[in-house]
């Protein structure tokens, strides 16, 4: 009996803590997308990633949530005009913008204007990236770095993998 009570609990928390996606109103007119995503980094294998997401709103203006497989917030992330806010591991840093969050906390950049571009359908390329939009029907995509200015590290990034996985908004 404690053991199915104890299971309940973990079962609620976990509910409560993976965001409040099923809280949002169905009709909402802020962009809404949430699935699986998975960054692989061949020359800094510490900073692969695989996480649940929920991203909301566009470039301009947004937020990222990133939950582990119990639905536990690993990060929350959003900008906004002049300003981006990370807050991970109990603590909160400030940065410019969104692409310096990510660059920041990634240690690579990642073409944040694209990806909202793939979510919405367009087919658009991204110089120094390999896009496989052959899963694209089943709302699976792969971006693969090819090239581009060294970032931290000295490295370019090559390799640097991203894979989304998303539900029909």
């Amino acid at each position: 009996m404690k053991r199915r009570a104890g299971a309940a609990a973990i079962a609620a928390a976990g509910l409560l803590l993976a965001g409040c996606s099923w809280l949002r109103p169905k009709n909402s007119p802020t962009p809404f997308w949430e699935g699986r995503i998975a960054i692989k980094d061949p020359n800094v294998p510490d900073n692969n990633l695989s996480a649940s997401f929920e991203l909301q709103g566009g470039v301009a203006a947004g937020s990222l949530g990133l939950f582990n497989m119990l639905g536990i917030t690993l990060a929350s992330m959003r900008w906004g005009d002049g300003f981006a806010e990370l807050q991970a591991a109990g603590e909160v840093h400030s940065f410019p913008s969104a692409d310096a969050m990510l660059r920041a906390s990634l240690g690579q950049s990642i073409p944040l204007e694209a990806i909202f571009g793939w979510l919405n359908g367009d087919p658009q390329t991204v110089t120094g990236w390999e896009i496989d939009r052959s899963r694209y029907a089943e709302r699976r995509l792969r971006a693969r770095k090819t090239a581009g200015p060294a970032q931290q590290g000295g490295t370019t990034g090559e390799g640097l993998e991203l894979l989304l996985v998303w539900d029909a908004p």
